[in-house]
């Protein structure tokens, strides 16, 4: 049998399909570009959702490690937090079985939960970044801190692919639109706030399941902005398409995969000035930043457009979502982990 890089990350959930992700999304987005380039892998599912508890779970991807690990060169995980559990073990059979590994991380907080971990977890994690092969991040800012540790870190940014063509120049309607969950963190009550200041001509939409109990249809009918529901993944571009921006005043965040989204359309973004987001959007070029937790900042951003400044915003989103293509991104992994030696 030709030996294969085995995967290691969360498919799609099989109890309920409409709950996709970010790390879900990418994770399957990269198993499509490996069929695209002819690349022998086999996976396995890290998804809890799709075992019958978290003990079952581990059990199972650790045993199905044991038993494809013959046929495989090389060990990939793609994680949000799995790698702090599955790491060690990985690395660890990598060194008896001499298997090259890599890590891709997902999000943008792995420095912040390095440098506020205790003594014995710092350590664990140091072991896992330091002695990984190949260590993915989705941030400039984590590979700068992180290649102090492995010099073979790399950047693989939350990434898409242009699957729906916009027709440009776009024109300025109004319409405004979140897409998320709509949770405090997301700065839901700013948007609210926001709309409250805005007059009638002003469109804003949000959609998004309701994970907190203070957020309901009632709440949002009595304001403003209007509630559209849960959007299934294959809806999303199409659905976006009818908006003008993307509103996302998050608390805090990684690399949003809905301002890559919104990017591939021509669609410029308004987003909160965290160290992610910030590494992505070019003010007033692909859209504009305001301070977490400002309203005024918000409305002020929503009332800057007009039909002028829009196309310019919009045609520099669409030519900047370049730099976040999957097939390009894709290469390069595909390119680190597919050497033999």
């Amino acid at each position: 049998m030709q030996k294969t890089i085995l995967l290691l990350g969360p498919r799609f959930n099989k109890k309920s399909p409409h709950i996709i992700g970010g790390p879900i999304v990418l994770f399957e987005d990269l198993l499509s570009q490996l069929n695209k380039n002819k690349i022998l892998y086999q996976v396995i599912d890290t998804n809890k959702n799709n075992y019958a508890n978290s003990l079952f779970a581990y059990s199972s991807i650790l045993s199905q490690l044991l038993f494809k690990l013959k046929n495989t060169y090389h060990i990939s995980l793609h994680s949000s937090q799995d790698y702090m559990i599955l790491g060690l073990p990985i690395i660890l059979l990598s060194k008896i079985f001499k298997k090259r590994t890599s890590l891709r991380k997902f999000g943008g907080e792995a420095e912040s939960t390095f440098q506020n971990a205790s003594y014995i977890k710092k350590y664990l994690l140091n072991s896992i970044f330091s002695q990984i092969d190949n260590l993915f991040l989705e941030t400039k800012y984590l590979v700068t801190f992180f290649s102090k540790l492995n010099k073979n870190t790399f950047w693989f940014p939350n990434v898409r692919s242009r699957t729906v063509e916009p027709k440009l120049p776009r024109t300025f309607q109004k319409k405004f639109v979140f897409i998320s969950h709509v949770i405090k963190e997301k700065g839901i009550d700013e948007i609210i706030e926001a709309s409250r200041e805005l007059d009638s001509t002003y469109t804003i939409d949000i959609y998004g399941p309701l994970l907190e109990k203070h957020y309901t249809k009632e709440v949002f009918h009595k304001e403003k902005v209007s509630y559209k529901g849960v959007l299934p993944a294959d809806k999303v571009l199409h659905t976006l398409n009818k908006y003008d921006v993307v509103l996302l005043p998050s608390y805090k965040e990684g690399y949003p995969g809905i301002i890559i989204e919104a990017y591939s359309l021509g669609i410029p973004v308004i987003a909160s000035n965290l160290k992610g987001i910030s590494e992505i959007i070019n003010p007033y070029k692909t859209g504009i930043l305001v301070e977490p937790k400002s309203t005024q900042d918000l409305t002020v951003a929503i009332q800057f457009f007009d039909q002028e400044n829009y196309i310019k915003l919009s045609t520099y989103a669409y030519s900047h979502f370049y730099n976040f293509e999957s097939s390009i991104h894709s290469k390069h992994f595909m390119e680190r982990c597919t050497k033999v030696n």
